[in-house]
């Protein structure tokens, strides 16, 4: 059922994404927890949120929500627009909420979750600028929208590459057009970097934005039931061959345009893989939204494209299952 109500192209879906998260909050983590667990250090844009929610109290808990919620219409929005599916869905919105409950902070607005939004106003523009004589301005934008995202979480930064692979692939080589999305991405560094030393010098230090300064690694998770382990596991390898089998033919039927647009796309997920191997390394982590923005697009490709729908709200249902589990078990 839920497959059915949320491929179609009708926006009345999106009514049930707050009643969806609710149900999946009240067994997450506490913001607190969250802040001081494994996401004890940001970047000064995610220091000044965090300081004017507080750490105690419903805000924090509502903005997280609500943040959550606001990222699945967005992925959602991107995808559509950019045209990265044959017809348009509203899946990844569905998916989204499911695969950050997998993760013990998932759910918490952490450095990483408030840097995506950024990250995916910043992907708009290249995916924007084919057939477009014009293009410096979107692309500097870019580069500002990317700083805004390394202010949150550092790594984000890397993100630029994308930017550079969509160009690529999109347009013949114009080295100012490259350089202008540098510029945009140091302006916005140095831009914090000024606001911060004018303001709070002490609260500056990008090696402590990304390294945890406790001599013990932050604890991940409890352990899970071998059960849920075993349904994971198979899961998602039933997925990730049902998606890849889709989003190959998918790509074959294409025409040039698509092609290009979906090519950038895999580049974001290799970017994202990167980034979420770069925080395991240090943090012993992986950050969920870089797990779950691809993914859901990624994986609607199947569902979207299934022939069986019996078989599609079956996986459906066992990853929100597994989600409740997580959040509640």
């Amino acid at each position: 059922m839920l497959v059915r109500i949320f491929r179609q192209n009708q926006p009345a879906p999106l009514f049930l994404l707050p009643p969806l998260v609710l149900a999946l909050w009240p067994g997450g983590t506490t913001w607190s927890a969250a802040a001081d667990a494994p996401v004890g250090h940001g970047m000064p844009l995610f220091l000044a949120v965090r300081h004017l929610l507080g750490t105690t109290g419903w805000l924090p808990a509502v903005a997280s929500m609500l943040l959550v919620i606001g990222l699945a219409i967005q992925v959602n929005f991107v995808a559509n627009e950019s045209e990265l599916f044959e017809r348009r869905n509203y899946l990844p919105a569905l998916l989204l909420p499911l695969f950050l409950a997998l993760f013990p902070f998932g759910l918490v607005l952490g450095p990483e979750v408030l840097g995506m939004p950024f990250v995916l106003l910043a992907l708009r523009k290249p995916w924007g600028v084919q057939g477009r004589p014009n293009v410096l301005g979107p692309l500097f934008d870019a580069g500002l929208l990317i700083g805004l995202a390394a202010l949150c979480h550092l790594p984000y930064a890397f993100m630029v590459v994308v930017v550079h692979a969509s160009l690529s692939v999109m347009r013949p080589f114009h080295w100012r057009e490259h350089v202008v999305t540098l510029l945009g991405l140091g302006a916005m560094l140095f831009l914090g970097w000024g606001i911060t030393h004018l303001f709070a010098p002490a609260s500056w230090d990008p090696r402590l934005s990304v390294m945890d300064a406790s001599p013990a690694k932050p604890v991940i998770g409890p352990e899970r039931h071998w059960l849920y382990r075993s349904l994971l596991i198979t899961l998602s390898l039933l997925f990730a061959i049902a998606g890849v089998v889709a989003f190959t033919a998918g790509y074959a039927r294409s025409i040039i345009r698509e092609k290009n647009i979906r090519t950038s796309f895999v580049a974001f997920t290799l970017v994202c893989a990167i980034i979420a191997g770069f925080d395991r390394l240090i943090e012993g982590r992986v950050p969920s939204i870089l797990v779950a923005t691809p993914l859901s697009i990624f994986l609607a490709w199947p569902l979207v494209n299934v022939r069986r729908n019996v078989l599609a709200e079956i996986g459906v249902l066992l990853l929100a299952g597994l989600g409740l589990w997580a959040r509640w078990g």
